[in-house]
């Protein structure tokens, strides 16, 4: 039988035991600490990896994360039973470059998406952005907002995010690849998740509606994307 996610709380004790620092001072919830400003050094960090690796029976990859919800939120996908996926794809009519930029300027999400009211960028560090993203509000005046990271890998043409604030999600990561083709740039997303067990829907249902509206907003996305490399083109701008 799978393990249930391991709570904040239960990750803070591991922490405490396997580093010795008092746990009124492990801020692990904070996503703007980094482990080293917690004071957790590298041999503290690996009894940490080993404690929860041996309890949970799982295997980490700590490697190039620097924040303990990072470390939880990994902990939390691999004890999650088998997750959810969707993949969807565009061909988008202008040069990788516009495309890339375009897409992946996060401040100006509410002008590329229909979705979104508003994007905040809460840090920025080399190609790595956490930012907030709010929606427009429901007919019954919800408004759904969280907070997410973003690592973007220029050379590859690829990008990987996650979910910090999973609100109704177990776990929500999210990876983007560009591909040139004869037709235009393949921008291609897959979303892979899993949601928690009092969510209002299941994983079907969620990955039915991340499907529809997947469509509707690529399809957004290359319209206007396009429409901005016409118009550079016809400035003499290069794109």
């Amino acid at each position: 039988m799978p393990l249930p996610p391991l709570t904040n709380e239960e990750f803070r004790t591991i922490v405490q035991r396997c580093t010795g620092i008092p746990a009124e001072a492990l801020r692990l919830d904070d996503p703007d600490l980094t482990i080293d400003e917690i004071g957790v050094d590298s041999l503290g960090l690996l009894n940490v990896i080993t404690e929860v690796e041996n309890r949970c029976d799982i295997r980490l990859d700590a490697e190039g994360l620097t924040r303990f919800p990072e470390i939880l939120a990994q902990i939390n996908e691999k004890l999650a039973p088998p997750s959810a996926r969707t993949e969807n794809s565009i061909v988008i009519d202008a040069p990788l470059d516009l495309v890339w930029d375009l897409t992946n300027d996060v401040a100006n999400w509410p002008n590329l998406f229909s979705e979104y009211a508003a994007a905040e960028i809460l840090h920025r560090d080399g190609d790595t952005v956490r930012f907030r993203l709010t929606m427009h509000p429901e007919p019954d005046g919800t408004v759904w907002s969280w907070v997410s990271e973003r690592v973007m890998d220029r050379a590859a043409g690829s990008v990987r995010a996650y979910r910090v604030e999973t609100g109704p999600f177990d776990f929500m990561n999210i990876g983007w690849t560009y591909r040139e083709t004869a037709a235009g740039v393949e921008m291609r997303w897959v979303q892979e998740f899993h949601m928690k067990p009092e969510a209002p829907v299941d994983d079907a249902t969620m990955a039915e509606h991340i499907n529809r509206n997947s469509k509707v907003q690529l399809a957004l996305i290359k319209e206007r994307v396009e429409t901005a490399a016409r118009s550079r083109a016809g400035a003499g701008v290069a794109p």
